[in-house]
């Protein structure tokens, strides 16, 4: 038994010893703590990676004065520092003389950790740099007033700081000297002339105070003459805290408080209007039934009432209610008449989105005439290809133009025309206006009468419903131009217009037209060929749509029918 023990203990020595013989020098031996940074058995490349992180992550807290909150807390590299552990960590050895020691590998930690400091290295440029950004030259430091926040369900102080002035180069210096620890407190403190704040730590305990004081339940809100509670957690999380005037105060973050009232108070309230219907005949009220107004919550002012309340100002909360206006309907009826024609022009402009500006002209039948903002300019978008068009044949019937004169790229004058009313193409409507020139457009158009057309403007081509309505009232009755096959030529051309979406397909019959659009403005110029009679009809608008304008002309068309 003793021979056993005796071999047996010699080879657990024999073991050991190999172990201590054979622990690789490029390691950290067991337990080996470097800077409260455990690191044993670590590689020692591995080691100064993990520790020289670690000091990377190692923040210098910059206090100033008496303050007891730091105000910046800069990582090294920041302040222009770099922190190296490489020659510490490679001068620790586990020398020959120790290995032969038995259990030496479980104790030579003990007196073979790494000594010395890091090796640390500045860069004053670097430093100088964000005390300029972080301090300015003069190195000022806004004093923090104390605030609240809410956390964990309670109003919670945000401390405060003082602020003040401190020397520059004083602290340059400070700074340049730091060596920060891992396991060492690296906070720096900056002698200042200090500046109070406005509001201390006190003054924002008075008013959690004061506030919970009055909500510490939760809030009694009246609704209704009914008292419903509102949980102070709830009621808190509403508030918004700032200093005004030297003083802590609050606000209620109306989207916030929305949230909880709309859901939970608002329905209580609510009582919805009734409709008021209104006949009207043309442009006259014939009849009205009113329906009563309802009511609804009013956030802002139950905010308000709520704080009242809590600044000890009245006795109660209540929510407030605001008037909730009856909306009107209108059942509207028209006479087949220039008024009732004018009425329900007037009356579809104002009813839907949009500026309208509308002008009717009949040639034939009843010949009545009605309109809406007829005078108002418009830019003109494509529907200034009409005045260009008369004013080319004009000159074709003058002799002075050819049908096969080259006007634009390959396309000829009898080619651009079409083009130009068919397709609205614009290459070619240029074209000729240059060829016309602006002061000539504007010269004719006046000599037909529309005197509101103008290409002369800086604002772009100008004309007016009422103008365009004229136009075409005169070349469709032969009282512009001297042949009528100029004049077919041009309507032709406007019946074969590849934009339909707008009179033509309100009326359903016969359209001859040109359109315009560019932006918001959609315009249609148009002779009507209709089962009772041909007429111009001129709509133009800015920000209404094609399907607006086709349901106006179909409105328009049913009420000429009757």
């Amino acid at each position: 038994m003793r021979k056993i023990l005796l071999f047996g203990g010699a080879g657990l020595l024999f073991l050991v010893l190999a172990i201590q013989i054979l622990f690789p020098s490029d390691r950290l031996v067991p337990f080996t703590v470097v800077d409260g940074m455990s690191l044993g058995g670590s590689k020692k490349e591995d080691a100064i990676k993990q520790i020289d992180a670690a000091y990377l992550g190692k923040e210098v807290p910059l206090y100033f004065g008496s303050s007891e909150k730091a105000y910046l807390s800069p990582a090294p590299n920041v302040i222009g520092l770099t922190i190296s552990n490489k020659d510490r960590i490679n001068e620790t050895n586990y020398p020959w003389y120790l290995r032969i020691v038995p259990t030496s590998i479980l104790w030579v930690h003990f007196i073979n950790e790494p000594k010395g400091e890091p090796v640390y290295q500045r860069n004053n440029d670097v430093l100088t740099a964000y005390i300029s950004k972080e301090l300015g030259d003069s190195c000022d430091v806004k004093p923090q007033d104390a605030s609240l926040v809410l956390a964990n369900g309670t109003l919670q102080v945000v401390a405060s700081h003082s602020g003040g002035t401190c020397d520059v180069n004083t602290m340059k210096q400070i700074l340049s000297d730091v060596k920060p620890r891992l396991n060492k407190d690296a906070r720096v403190t900056i002698n200042m002339k200090e500046i109070a704040p406005a509001v201390d730590d006190e003054a924002a305990r008075q008013l959690v105070a004061a506030l919970q004081k009055k909500a510490n339940d939760g809030l009694e809100l009246m609704v209704n003459g009914n008292a419903q509670t509102i949980p102070v957690n709830e009621l808190f999380s509403w508030i918004d805290f700032s200093v005004v005037d030297g003083k802590l105060t609050y606000l209620f973050n109306v989207a916030r408080a929305s949230v909880y009232l709309d859901k939970e108070v608002a329905p209580k309230l609510a009582v919805k209007a009734e409709t008021t219907t209104v006949n009207t005949y043309d442009f006259a009220e014939t009849s009205r039934i009113n329906g009563a107004n309802g009511k609804k919550l009013d956030i802002g002012a139950t905010l308000n009432n709520i704080k009242l309340f809590l600044d000890d100002k009245s006795a109660q909360a209540t929510a407030a209610t605001s008037l909730v206006l009856s909306p009107t309907s209108y059942v509207r009826s028209y006479s087949s008449t220039d008024v009732g024609l004018s009425a329900l022009m007037q009356q579809y402009s104002q009813d839907h989105p949009g500026i309208y500006g509308i002008s009717l002209i009949e040639l034939s039948g009843k010949n009545r005439r009605a309109s809406y903002d007829e005078t108002k300019s418009f830019t003109a978008a494509s529907t200034y290809k009409l005045f260009v068009a008369y004013s080319t044949l004009k000159r074709v019937e003058a002799g002075l133009w050819h049908w096969n004169d080259p006007i634009a790229d390959v396309r000829n004058l009898s080619t651009c025309f079409d083009d130009m009313i068919i397709k609205s193409d614009n290459t070619c409507a240029e074209a000729l206006l240059h060829k016309v020139g602006y002061s000539e457009l504007t010269n004719e158009a006046k000599s037909l009468g529309c005197a509101n057309t103008s290409f002369l403007g800086s604002n772009g081509i100008k004309t007016t419903p009422a103008d365009l309505s004229l136009f075409l009232a005169e070349l469709q009755t032969g009282q512009m131009l001297t042949q009528q096959t100029s004049r077919d030529r041009l309507i032709s051309a406007m019946k074969r217009n590849i934009y339909r979406q707008g009179i033509p397909a309100g009326v359903g019959s016969v359209v001859a037209d040109k359109v315009g659009f560019l932006g918001g403005l959609l315009h249609d110029a148009s002779i009507v060929y209709g089962s009772t009679g041909t007429y111009v009809l001129v709509i133009m608008t800015d920000g209404s749509s094609w399907s607006g304008i086709a349901d106006l002309a179909n409105k328009i068309e049913a009420l000429r029918s009757q």
